[in-house]
This record gives structure tokens, C-alpha cells and sequence, in this order.
């Protein structure tokens, strides 16, 4: 048999004799070192090509919801400080990020835990939870909201109460990987992590966002291509519902759902994200992707931020 024909056929048989667990960290570690390769190849490109380079890289990585937390050292949530295998939303992003204003890769893991810690402190309480009031306000060295620029004049505001000492009331023992209800050692900790929340009181959260009537021209389904062209490249995209209303399932309601990346390609602007319906991270066309929502779903628009530096 051809030597070639040979390596080919070990390689196939040990991928399917790979445990699931050991596929993943397998394609953990190749997708870091092609990450982290791009990072310090691409140092002096202009941050939008740079954010095209690095969220390439991963394209096609599962959507998986809650796969990091403070690793083994975290008091409660010892998922992985950092994974290149799964993805949400805004590990997405901030992984993306953290990249882009990366001198090399030696710095990736300092800035990241800079965008996703108040003060690069890894601790759950620290953690930038919520967009409005945790992520963006924690990170407004790194961003620039450029919303009403966008909006042209058309931009507005969405409002919401973020009330995070209900919301750490809400935590259940999936986020510490334990079940409280036969576990007196799961319960005292689940215990002392509602006990975090005492600290917080309810507060406004408010976030400029750009209708989707904007976009879509009012009452027509015309988009409007003015609109997108001032959209940068390696924007992060937010999408805006003014006063989600989701108390009931998490204790507070919210005004941002979801994260994604604006990356324009040959001139046509697609939406980068961690998708949750497709499960996976992916292009989509930018208006397409917005055309879905009707006029009475609760997303009305989307906040638009570019990297200072």
C-alpha cells in the first residue's frame, strides 16, 4: 500500500476513535495556534483587516452557551479561562478582540481578561455580565459607541432596569456544574453566590441603538445602502430590545441580546457572529439577517461600536 494511502487512513481511524472530549481539545489547540499565528502576523494591519484576519480564523467553531468561566482557581465557575473550540456570542467577540489589539500573541491573555474582568480582576463577580452596564461601560478605553453617526439622526435610546442582585438570586447549580438539591457542599456555594448579588441595587441601563426602520427605509422593505456604508468594518454589532422583557426567566430584564462582528467583503456588509440557530459561527448577509425580524418582535435595532486604538 502507498505510504501516503497509509498515513491517510491511520490519520481517518484516529478521529474516529476520538472521544468527543479529546476531538474538542484537539481542535482547541489547532485553532489557538492558527490564532494566535495570525496575531503576530498581522500587528501592522489596520485594526478592520485585523478583525477580518483573526474572526476568519474561526469560522465554523460550534456555538456552545457558558463554556468559560475562571478556571480550576475560580471559586465558582471553573470552566476554562479561555477555549478556541465553542464559542457564544461574546466570547466570540471578545476573543476577536482581545486578537486585534494584541501586539503579539504573548499579550492575547492579558487583554483578554481586560475586555471580559472590571479591572482584569478573573473572578465570577467581576465578570462583565451584562452589555449595557457591565461590558461597554467597563470597556470604554477599548470601544467608541459611533451609533449616532450611524443613525445619521435616526438613532434612539433603549431603555432597561438591570437588576443584578435578582438576577444572582436566579443562578442555579448548572453554573458552578453541580447539583444543589442532593449536594449540602453544592447548596453552600450556590448559597454564597446569591449572597454576591447583595451588593447591587437596581439600576437604568441605557444604550443608543439604530432602528430597523431606519434600515429598512420605514414602511418599505428597501434597505438603505447609505446607511450600511457607514458601518465600518470590524465593528461589534449589538442587538437592541428596549426593556426585553425576560424578568420572569432571569430576574432582570435586559436591552441587548446578542453580539456579532461587521465585516465588509467586496463591498457587501455581512453580520459575523456566534449564531445560536445555526449553532455555529458564521457570515450573514448584515440586512438579511435583520429582514427576519417583524415589526412586532421585541429586537428593534442594533448598537454599533469601532476600537480606539
Amino acid at each position: 500500500m502507498n505510504m501516503v494511502i497509509q498515513k491517510v487512513i491511520a490519520a481517518i481511524t484516529l478521529i474516529l476513535f476520538l472521544s468527543p472530549a479529546m476531538a474538542l481539545n484537539s481542535l482547541d489547540t489547532a485553532n489557538k495556534a492558527l490564532f494566535y499565528q495570525t496575531i503576530d502576523n498581522s500587528s501592522a494591519l489596520p485594526n478592520a483587516e485585523k478583525i477580518d484576519a483573526l474572526s476568519r480564523t474561526l469560522l465554523g467553531s460550534i456555538y456552545v452557551g457558558g463554556s468559560v468561566g475562571e478556571g480550576e482557581q475560580g471559586k465558582y465557575d471553573k470552566d476554562p479561562l479561555t477555549r478556541f473550540d465553542v464559542f457564544d456570542c461574546t466570547t466570540y467577540v471578545e476573543t476577536v478582540l482581545a486578537g486585534a489589539i494584541s501586539s503579539t500573541s504573548d499579550e492575547f491573555q492579558s487583554n483578554l481578561q481586560s475586555i471580559r474582568y472590571r479591572n482584569s480582576n478573573v473572578d465570577f463577580v467581576s465578570r462583565n455580565h451584562f452589555p449595557s452596564v457591565d461590558w461597554f461601560r467597563n470597556n470604554q478605553d477599548k470601544l467608541m459607541d459611533i451609533t449616532p453617526d450611524v443613525g445619521h439622526g435616526q438613532a434612539r435610546v433603549a431603555k432597561a432596569m438591570i437588576d443584578k442582585s435578582a438576577w444572582y438570586k436566579y443562578l442555579t447549580g448548572d453554573v458552578l456544574q453541580c447539583d444543589a438539591d442532593s449536594s449540602s457542599e453544592c447548596l453552600t456555594l450556590l448559597n454564597q453566590l446569591h449572597d454576591e448579588g447583595r451588593i447591587y441595587s437596581a439600576e437604568p441601563a441605557y444604550i443608543p441603538y439604530v432602528p430597523l426602520t431606519a434600515l429598512f427605509g420605514g414602511n418599505t422593505n428597501e434597505v438603505n445602502q447609505a446607511l450600511l456604508d457607514r458601518i465600518p468594518s470590524g465593528s461589534v454589532i449589538s442587538m437592541v430590545r428596549p426593556n426585553w422583557d425576560i424578568k420572569k426567566y432571569i430576574g432582570t430584564n435586559m436591552n441587548v441580546s446578542h453580539q456579532g462582528l461587521a465585516i465588509r467583503k467586496n463591498g457587501t456588509l455581512f453580520l459575523r457572529h456566534a449564531s445560536l440557530t445555526n449553532k455555529k459561527v458564521i457570515d450573514e448577509n448584515f440586512s438579511d439577517y435583520f429582514s427576519h425580524y417583524s415589526k412586532t418582535s421585541s429586537l428593534k435595532g442594533f448598537n454599533v461600536q469601532v476600537l480606539r486604538r
